[in-house]
């Protein structure tokens, strides 16, 4: 693994999880397929890495445990993200649609494309979700606020990322009812059958039913 590869877990595993840790708990965390010595050989390697690469200590040791370099500045977007979606479900904040569209704007796409580890795709499919959640929650604050074409285009910005999302296929197929594009919710039911047989599945009852009651 690379030191670049290592960086923005590190950042990440401090930052959000735990400010504090022990050698063996990065250890395990970072490399559980070695065995003690193997991983904490690994841990000095990259630790030195990273010194060498940014001419300062990452990490900084002090009674048993690891920290983050207090002097060092850190800018992580992923801390910017979690922060605003926990500000968005926080229902005694007054600014949760500022937070919302924060969280929205910063999302950027897969997190750490290109890489498989186990870690990396949990937590990518972890921010997909946060940032499929605000779309949605910014799209009915949208609806409540009349701005129909606007949660549309939200809606539609959250099928393109998780076209699977049934709930959100019956709220794109009751906002252009309430549109009086009844057309157009036939035609998107219609997509989503086909799109669905590819895999080999059906909508559910629930999405059908929607269908049937705009087209009643």
């Amino acid at each position: 693994d690379t030191w670049e590869g290592h960086l923005p877990r590190l950042l990440f595993f401090f930052a959000l999880d735990r400010p504090i840790i022990t050698r063996s708990e990065i250890c395990q965390a970072f490399w559980p397929e070695l065995d003690t010595d193997q991983a904490v050989n690994v841990f000095h390697v990259t630790k030195r890495r990273l010194h060498k690469a940014l001419d300062m200590d990452v990490l900084v040791h002090d009674g048993g445990y690891y920290r983050v370099n207090p002097e060092l500045a850190i800018h992580y977007d992923v801390m910017d993200f979690v922060g605003a979606l926990m500000e968005g479900r926080d229902e005694e904040n007054k600014n949760r649609v500022a937070s919302w569209a924060k969280a929205i704007d910063i999302y950027r796409g897969p997190f750490l494309q290109g890489h498989t580890d186990s870690w990396i795709v949990d937590r990518r499919n972890d921010f997909r979700a946060g940032y499929l959640e605000a779309l949605t929650e910014m799209a009915h604050v949208r609806l409540g606020e009349e701005r129909l074409e606007h949660a549309l285009g939200l809606f539609q910005r959250a099928l393109a990322e998780d076209f699977s999302r049934e709930k959100v296929h019956q709220d794109v197929m009751k906002l252009y009812a309430k549109m009086g594009r009844r057309s157009e919710a036939a035609a998107h039911y219609q997509r989503l059958v086909e799109e669905f047989k590819k895999e080999g599945r059906e909508p559910s009852p629930d999405t059908s039913d929607v269908y049937k009651e705009i087209m009643s």
